[in-house]
């Protein structure tokens, strides 16, 4: 692998540095380890991604959560050398100890409540969920998925109908409450930390990509997981619990926002994975798509998405609904 370098002043040469892993995106994440102390660099390409990174972590940090504190930088080239919080993710504890589930979802949501109640004013660093942010996630869905299950080229007008359904959605969706979206809120980018107390004890990974958005968006990224069946009982628990923290006359208009955003999600994640595995020969998702579709036609139900359910009923019907093959 081939592995850029840091210029930290050379404190480090001496650690031992092992690969962990990288994620969708560019970045790449390394531990460096010298007897007791263990530090995690991140080598993250993008320069804006990177200054998001700390933007988000600071405020994060500042508001009593637990985000990994940044013990250096290199700005320049692209790298942060990080806190390690260990191995323990959300993915790993529910693997080996799965009657901790409950738990650990109700730590989950009561982060976003403490987030969510004290960043009720847009934030300054962050970019805004707008109409045209959330369509031109959709379209990852016309642009990798379609491709790879058609048998012939989507007519323009096809085109132009799917976009039309999912437009007055979304910005219904983004006439409710508002706070920070940190987008990837989900069990593989949560950390266990049983050393720390309250809200604390989740490490939160994974957020430069953070938006201004509708409240229920991270919530609805915790539950509706493309890589984990999250059961109707414990989402609706989950979901009461995430409610019970509003005005009870809120609560409708942000379950619909919910489920906009996530159906906008499901068909993103549908598109990223087969781009995924048609660009980079990563097939590891693709498993994930009869979930992926599954959770997609759920969201569908609710009244407000009915256009893009009969925009998916006509061109895409059961027998297109498959894994592409790449």
């Amino acid at each position: 692998m081939n592995q850029r370098f840091p210029h930290f002043g050379g404190q480090y040469d001496t650690f031992e540095k092992q690969f962990m892993t990288a994620d969708l995106s560019p970045r790449k994440y390394f531990r460096w380890q010298k007897g007791s102390t263990s530090l995690v660099l991140m080598d993250c390409p993008d320069l804006d991604s990177l200054k998001a990174f700390i933007n988000v972590g600071e405020y994060l940090l500042s508001q009593g959560l637990s985000a990994p504190k940044i013990l250096e930088v290199d700005s320049d080239n692209g790298f942060l050398l990080l806190e390690d919080f260990g191995d323990a993710t959300f993915t790993r504890v529910l693997r080996d100890n799965p009657g901790r589930e409950h738990d650990i979802y109700k730590s989950a949501v009561d982060v976003l409540v403490h987030l969510g109640e004290r960043a009720q004013d847009p934030l300054p660093f962050l970019k805004r969920y707008t109409l045209d942010f959330g369509l031109s996630k959709v379209l990852q869905f016309l642009n990798h998925y379609c491709p790879a299950v058609m048998t012939q080229e989507m007519a323009p007008d096809v085109e132009n109908e799917f976009i039309n359904s999912w437009q007055s959605a979304i910005e219904m969706a983004l006439k409710t409450k508002q706070t920070i979206f940190l987008k990837d809120y989900h069990v593989d980018n949560l950390m266990d930390l049983p050393s720390r107390s309250g809200i604390q004890n989740i490490g939160v990974l994974d957020f430069q990509d953070a938006v201004w958005a509708p409240v229920a968006g991270d919530l609805v990224s915790l539950l509706g997981d493309a890589r984990r069946e999250v059961s109707p009982e414990l989402t609706a628990l989950m979901w009461k619990r995430f409610l019970s923290a509003h005005p009870k006359g809120d609560h409708e208009e942000i379950y619909i926002a919910g489920c906009i955003l996530s159906a906008v999600r499901h068909a993103r994640i549908l598109g990223l994975f087969t781009r995924v595995a048609r660009e980079r020969d990563d097939k590891r998702f693709l498993g994930r798509i009869p979930h992926l579709w599954n959770m997609l036609a759920q969201c569908c139900s609710i009244k407000e998405l009915q256009p893009v359910k009969q925009w998916f009923d006509i061109n895409m019907p059961q027998s297109m609904r498959v894994i592409p093959t790449v």
